[in-house]
């Protein structure tokens, strides 16, 4: 896809620019975020520690007004505590709304005459109007109206009431320090009901806080109690032993309101969420949906929505934490906060339900302004970049418009503002001066294609002499094979190889790399080439063909090239092979069971440069299925990517592999193998002799 300057230049303005932007924006954007949270967090924590702290004052009240007349009971005699009971449960129950009823159980004591009395045990509670409400009481003290005198028929305040019995409490005549007589008419009056707790619940002493009072000696909370026969009303029931003298005499029980506690929460100022309460066991006292306030616990949620985040709010919770967490709200069904705080004196917890968008609201609104600041200063540079690219491309485009019709040849044009004193200028003054000196250079490459091209069809003829200097029919007898071919790294080669009978049944090898590359390497190879066959007809040794082929090659050889050669005669019957080396990489031998040998070093130096030098000769056999594999070092320097030598090993390995194979097949899978292993271009000629004797 094209893209102008224009458009290059405006985004290498906009898009740095763009990215500051975005930078600081994303920056400030979690900075104030982490504040905000951090406020947030510290205000709900404070906030819930506030609202938890007047939910623990009511179970305080709760809690002081058992221990109260737990100590007023505790130093009362029989006699005083079974004339006074209702009295000192009526002053409890109207002293504080918030509870809902107040128990006296006495266990069996040691009365007057010897004998065990019955245990005592009387309870004071709030009537529940029918809308389930407590019904509140009275008000006492002086209005419009005196209540009525109680009847005749009524019980004095020293009788055994009966259960549920209403005794009036009104009568002026009692003293200050007694709390008003009880009537029928009056009690009902202020919603108040009284009775036996025997009659009521007669395994009151047999229950569970009445027990741990009795045995830890302490203020017990009990759960939720939601069918309780003397509250008739969701209560958590606060039980203080009553000790005299290090003996346990019973329990007082005042019932907190589980209404009251909710009607407490609804005083917690929220723009939106809702408020949890959760008992010692986890149980949800108090939740908006009703299918789970005093029926579920944190725990059992956790399991029916599939929320194990639950099970560890519910764990702090009861552990008396105070901290925030994030969790996904399952009544709201959005991402939420909830921030809880102890209730330290009945091991309860409160706790505060947030939607997290809510807490997030005020930084949105931040970022949107943010944005919209940023969106209206992008537009201002997008229409000044614009316009100043306009102002510096339009040259440009005159500049692409005479660089086009160059590229189709015309090398007379000019272009204009080469007056201006700015780069534009320069840019045009320096493609004028292109222009010119473009046309003197491709004059001057015209001349050099015409030149290059003689010298190529030169050195085409001279690659025709040269292949045509090299043997090109193989012979193929029935008591050998043999093979060979040449890869040139350039047009011409400096390897060569050539074969040639000097008797019947002798055969004459050679394989030799000249120095150098080229048509310096290729004349020396010719010349060498000569030399060798000329000597060599004669019927003299390799070690003598040698020494004289040196000799004569030394003789002007100013530019000290030199040739490294392997020479050898072959006889086709014994196959005995005599050999000398001048220099030339040693060949390698194989079996037909593929063995591989490497022999014939060196046995004197290379040829063109000692003069006084002598050769000597060695010989070996070969067997029928032998194979003799003759190369030059474009074989075995070849380079792979990590400037790893192709080596002999690589070669060997090959001719070990093929042990049946044809000369010509070795010659193919070698160079296969050497064109396959190098990464870089060739920079050797690679040449191959293989002679394999039949029989």
């Amino acid at each position: 896809m094209k893209i102008s300057i224009r458009i290059k230049l405006i985004l290498a303005i906009l898009l740095p620019l763009l990215a500051v932007y975005c930078g600081v924006l994303v920056g400030n954007y979690y900075s104030a975020r982490r504040e905000v949270l951090h406020q947030a967090e510290r205000y709900l924590i404070q906030l819930s520690n506030n609202d938890a702290a007047n939910l623990d004052a009511e179970f305080r009240m709760a809690e002081r007004a058992a221990e109260s007349l737990a100590s007023l009971v505790s130093e009362q005699t029989a006699a005083t505590i079974n004339r006074r009971a209702d009295v000192m449960l009526r002053g409890v129950l109207l002293s504080r709304a918030g509870v809902q009823a107040v128990t006296i159980a006495l266990g069996p004591a040691e009365g007057p005459g010897g004998q065990a009395d019955e245990p005592f045990g009387r309870y004071t509670a709030r009537r529940i109007s029918r809308t389930g409400q407590p019904k509140p009481p009275a008000r006492h003290g002086r209005g419009p109206r005196r209540r009525p005198s109680p009847p005749a028929s009524a019980p004095s305040p020293t009788s055994a009431p009966s259960p549920d019995e209403s005794i009036d409490l009104s009568d002026p005549s009692n003293d200050s320090t007694e709390p008003p007589p009880v009537g029928p008419a009056n009690l009902y009056a202020q919603g108040i009901r009284r009775g036996d707790l025997a009659k009521v619940s007669p395994d009151f002493r047999s229950q569970k806080c009445y027990f741990d009072a009795n045995q830890y000696r302490r203020t017990i909370w009990t759960e939720p109690l939601l069918d309780d026969k003397i509250a008739i009303a969701p209560v958590c029931r606060c039980v203080r032993p009553i000790v005299r003298d290090g003996k346990f005499l019973g329990v007082v029980a005042v019932d907190l309101s589980i209404r009251s506690l909710r009607g407490a929460l609804t005083e917690t100022k929220l723009e939106s969420g809702y408020c949890i309460l959760v008992s010692r066991d986890g149980l949800l006292v108090s939740h908006p949906r009703k299918d789970i306030a005093m029926r579920q616990t944190l725990a059992g949620l956790a399991q029916r929505e599939n929320k194990p985040e639950l099970y560890d709010l519910s764990a702090r919770m009861i552990a008396g934490e105070s901290r925030v967490m994030e969790f996904d709200d399952f009544h709201t069904k959005l991402p939420s906060w909830v921030v809880f705080a102890p209730i330290r004196s009945s091991g309860w917890s409160f706790g505060v339900v947030i939607p997290k968008r809510l807490i997030l609201a005020p930084i949105d609104d931040w970022l949107r302004r943010d944005l919209a600041v940023m969106v209206g200063g992008l537009g201002v540079i997008v229409f000044v970049v614009t316009m100043v690219s306009v102002r510096i491309t339009r040259p440009i485009g005159r500049l692409v418009t005479a660089v086009r019709a160059l590229g189709g040849g015309d090398l007379r044009l000019r272009v204009g503002g080469t007056h201006r004193r700015d780069e534009l200028g320069e840019l045009s003054r320096a493609f004028n001066g292109m222009v010119r000196a473009l046309a003197h250079h491709v004059e001057a490459r015209m001349r050099e294609a015409a030149s290059r091209k003689a010298v190529e069809s030169e050195l085409k003829v001279a690659r025709e002499i040269q292949a045509s200097l090299l043997p090109t029919h193989f012979p193929q007898r029935q008591e050998f094979e043999l093979h060979a071919m040449i890869v040139p790294a350039k047009e011409v080669a400096g390897d060569f190889f050539d074969f040639f009978y000097v008797r019947e049944n002798e055969l004459a090898l050679l394989i030799a790399d000249v120095s150098g590359k080229g048509v310096p390497a290729a004349l020396f190879m010719a010349v060498t080439r000569t030399v060798i066959r000329n000597q060599a007809m004669s019927g003299l040794p390799p070690a003598e063909v040698l020494n004289r082929a040196n000799r004569l090659l030394v003789q002007g050889n100013e530019r000290m090239m030199f040739v490294t050669m392997f020479f050898a005669h072959y006889n086709l019957t014994t196959g005995k092979l005599v050999y000398a080396n001048a220099g030339h990489n040693p060949p390698v031998m194989s079996n037909g069971a593929g063995g591989v040998r490497k022999f014939g070093s060196s046995t004197g130096p290379i040829l063109g440069v000692f003069e006084d030098e002598q050769y000597t000769q060695k010989e070996t056999v070969l067997e029928s299925g032998d194979s003799l594999v003759l190369y030059t070092d474009g074989v075995t320097e070849a380079m792979d990517a990590d400037d790893q030598q192709y080596r002999l090993e690589h070669l060997a390995r090959i001719v070990a592999d093929n042990p049946t194979a044809s000369p010509e097949e070795i010659c193919g899978l070698v160079v296969q193998s050497v064109e396959s292993y190098r990464s870089h271009p060739q920079q050797d000629d690679v040449t191959l002799l293989v002679l394999r004797r039949n029989r």
